[in-house]
C-alpha cells in the first residue's frame, strides 16, 4: 500500500475515525481521489488554503482572478478541472461588477452581491478539492494553481478551545451583535447563522470578542448564530453551541 499514490484529502469534510472535521494532525490515505474510507496510517502531504472564503470583497476578486490565471498558464498541472477556467473567470467577472454595483446604488444591490461571492467560493473549493485530489502532485506544483498550500509538516498542530457566545442581543434593523469569551492563541473569530433546518451561511470575521455586529440579516427571522475561533495557519476550533435570537 505504501508504493500506491497519495492524496489530499476534501477540505470540509468529517473524518469517520473521529466523527469531527478534519484537523491538522489527523492521518489519512485515499486509495482513490474520492475514497469511501481513509487508511490512518499515511498522513496527508499538504492542504490547500480556504482562507480566501473570508477575504474582503476586493481581495476575493483579486484572489480568483490570480487563480484563474494560474490554472490557465499551468494547464499541463491541472489537465483535469472539475468545470473549465472560463466558468471560474465568468464568476469572478459577476462578482467584481455586483460589488461595484452595490457600492454605488447602496443595498439594494447587496444580496445580489453575497449571492454571487458564495457562487464564487463555491467554484474555488471544487478546485481545491480536485488539486488535492492528483494523484502524487507535490506542494510545490499545487502552488502553482496561485492558491496557498501549507504543508502539514511545516505546521504543528494548533488546539484552540471552543469560544462561547457571551450573549446576543439586536443591534437594529438586520443586524445583530455577539459578545464572546475569548480564545487563548485565536487571532479571530468567524461566525455562522442558520435559519430553521437550512445550511448555515457565513456571516463574518471579528478580530475582538466584543461588539461583533452580524450584518445584512432578514428582520422577523430567527437565526441560530455560532462561532469558532481561528488560529495561525487557518486553523480553527470547532462551531460553539447555537444561541438562537429573533431578528428584529
Amino acid at each position: 500500500m505504501g508504493n500506491e499514490p497519495k492524496y489530499g484529502f476534501i477540505w470540509g469534510g468529517i473524518n469517520p475515525l473521529t466523527g469531527q472535521p478534519y484537523r491538522w494532525g489527523d492521518k489519512v490515505y485515499w486509495s482513490m481521489p474520492v475514497a469511501p474510507s481513509p487508511n490512518p496510517e499515511v498522513t496527508v502531504l499538504f492542504h490547500v488554503s480556504l482562507a480566501f472564503a473570508t477575504m474582503k470583497d476586493n481581495d476575493l476578486d483579486d484572489k480568483a482572478t490570480h487563480v484563474a490565471s494560474m490554472m490557465t498558464a499551468n494547464a499541463a498541472i491541472f489537465a483535469s478541472p472539475p468545470f473549465p477556467v472560463a466558468n471560474l473567470t465568468t464568476a469572478q467577472g459577476n462578482f467584481h461588477a455586483a460589488i461595484a454595483a452595490a457600492a454605488d446604488l447602496g443595498k439594494s444591490l447587496t444580496a445580489d452581491k453575497k449571492n454571487k461571492r458564495a457562487i464564487l467560493i463555491g467554484l474555488l473549493r471544487q478546485y481545491c478539492h480536485y488539486i488535492e485530489s492528483i494523484p502524487n502532485i507535490s506542494p510545490t506544483n499545487a502552488a502553482l494553481s496561485g492558491f496557498d498550500i501549507i504543508e502539514a509538516g511545516h505546521h504543528p498542530a494548533v488546539s484552540l478551545m471552543v469560544p462561547v457566545i457571551l450573549g446576543i442581543t439586536n443591534e437594529g434593523p438586520g443586524k445583530l451583535r455577539s459578545k464572546l469569551q475569548g480564545v487563548k492563541g485565536a487571532s479571530g473569530y468567524e461566525y455562522q447563522v442558520t435559519v430553521g433546518t437550512g445550511k448555515p451561511a457565513y456571516a463574518g470575521r471579528f478580530s475582538s470578542t466584543r461588539d461583533n455586529v452580524l450584518t445584512d440579516l432578514t428582520g422577523g427571522t430567527t437565526y441560530a448564530v455560532q462561532v469558532r475561533a481561528q488560529g495561525g495557519n487557518n486553523q480553527f476550533s470547532d462551531w460553539s453551541l447555537p444561541i438562537t435570537i429573533m431578528c428584529t
